[in-house]
């Protein structure tokens, strides 16, 4: 709580300057730090096999977050990150522990190559969910016996009406999100499943509000989504200050952007995902990260540098910094089209052999469009993965280079497919699956992707 407050403080007296002078200052000293430590892309690869090149980005990572420190928009002043303070807190570990009962899990420090696979959190975790579709949606997720954990989903509507953002019926959304969650692992039969969200509110009284044994326990990881590319802002440090007084798990989430203001290259989106990594652990103080790195011109997860990035910065980190890692899978397709499958199989193995602790998701039309998620595509996030647990870096590279090949062409025209109500059968709460159509495709995506493996 100490060196919560000291950042606090800081952001309070810090050098003041214009939020534009902050992003150019990064967009410049990551690309100069991808030069001084000769990090270049390399565009036949997707999942790098290099030591050297990962503890570089390492390296970078510390220059930059030590350099521009982390931008406080709310007081338009910088928090300088002092770094030796980096290097003394890189190595302390606290472990986690997500979920109770029979559902309590341990997730692992993973390394790459990692036998143990990371841990599966399925369920929307920020994308679109209808309001007449919210609780199946969820409940289809708490249902697959491979996913550990469930991360909610933006709620569209309250009553049949819009949600007024940064008003009091965001807390009402919350609290019916939350109790919608809760009660999915309830008719799960899996009370105790880990969960993480919510999802709907802007307001941090709203996500303080479902902070309670009942809805979000301190064994649920709950969501501090922060600003990207170094930045954070007010409502960061009332959920934090909040979270660590009550003893509760949470999560820092940010999603930088390759090609927007901050982010010019693979090389520099791999060394601000490094930093933004070590401000979630220093400054933020999160039990864990999620990166959710996109493209500016997909809004999606998959594309080939950020595939490249993701899994540079996941080496570097697990290499030199005791941290958990998490990342969230914003797919280009909707649910229910081999293009969905594809691209949530090329980041799950490039992941999972990169040393990532914990995959997120997947989500479909890139969250925008509601429900689209579902339980089967969290189950095949899960059986990719522990697949790839018996790949090398080498191995992977090459499967995944199969794999981006079946969709790589198709980011301009990605196929629609459907919505979750049209991906299920549902007769009720207790008797639900997946449509023949979609099975059908699924055990065809999974058995070509076995074939890959040599499985």
């Amino acid at each position: 709580m100490k060196q919560l407050y000291n950042y606090l403080k800081a952001a309070t007296e810090g050098e003041q300057k214009k939020e534009k002078k902050h992003d150019m200052e990064v967009f410049q000293k990551a690309e100069e730090l991808a030069e001084e430590y000769d990090i270049k892309y390399d565009n036949e690869s997707f999942v790098p096999d290099d030591d050297e090149l990962a503890d570089s980005v390492f390296e970078a990572g510390i220059d930059l977050l030590s350099s521009t420190g982390v931008y406080c928009i709310d007081t338009e002043r910088t928090i300088p990150v002092d770094k030796d303070e980096i290097l003394k807190s890189i190595y302390a570990l606290k472990e986690l522990e997500i979920g109770k009962y029979r559902e309590k899990v341990s997730v692992p420090e993973r390394c790459p190559v990692d036998s143990t696979p990371p841990v599966i959190i399925g369920g929307p975790m920020g994308g679109t969910v209808s309001e007449e579709n919210f609780l199946n949606v969820h409940l289809s997720s708490a249902r697959e016996p491979l996913v550990q954990g469930i991360y909610a989903g933006v709620i569209d509507k309250l009553e049949g009406k819009g949600i007024k953002p940064k008003s009091p019926f965001e807390m009402y959304a919350a609290l019916k999100e939350a109790r919608l969650e809760k009660l999915s692992t309830k008719i799960a039969g899996r009370e105790g499943l880990a969960l993480m969200g919510p999802g709907t509110p802007t307001i941090s009284q709203a996500y303080m509000l479902v902070s309670d044994d009942e809805l979000y326990s301190k064994y649920d990881p709950q969501e501090v989504s922060q600003l990207d590319e170094l930045k954070t802002d007010y409502e960061t440090f009332y959920k934090s200050i909040y979270h660590q007084e009550h003893g509760n798990h949470y999560l820092s989430g940010q999603c930088p952007i390759f090609g927007g203001t901050s982010i010019a290259s693979a090389p520099g989106l791999a060394i601000v995902d490094v930093a933004e990594t070590i401000q979630a652990k220093i400054v933020t103080g999160a039990s864990f990260h999620v990166s959710g790195a996109i493209h500016v011109n997909t809004n999606s997860s998959s594309t080939k540098e950020i595939i490249w990035s993701s899994s540079l910065s996941s080496m570097a980190l697990s290499r030199n910094m005791n941290y958990y890692k998490a990342r969230y899978y914003w797919n280009q397709a909707g649910c229910c089209t081999d293009m969905m499958f594809y691209e949530t199989a090329a980041q799950a193995i490039a992941d999972t052999v990169s040393g990532r602790d914990i995959l997120i998701g997947p989500v479909g039309a890139r969250g925008g469009t509601a429900d689209h998620s579902t339980g089967l595509e969290s189950r095949f996030m899960a059986e990719i993965a522990h697949m790839a647990t018996d790949l090398n870096l080498s191995e992977a590279n090459d499967i995944v280079g199969k794999i981006y090949s079946k969709y790589k062409d198709r980011f301009a025209n990605p196929p629609t497919g459907k919505p979750f109500d049209e991906c299920y059968v549902v007769n009720s709460e207790y008797d639900m699956k997946p449509t023949d159509e979609y099975i059908n495709l699924y055990k065809s995506i999974l058995s070509e992707i076995e074939d890959y493996c040599g499985l």
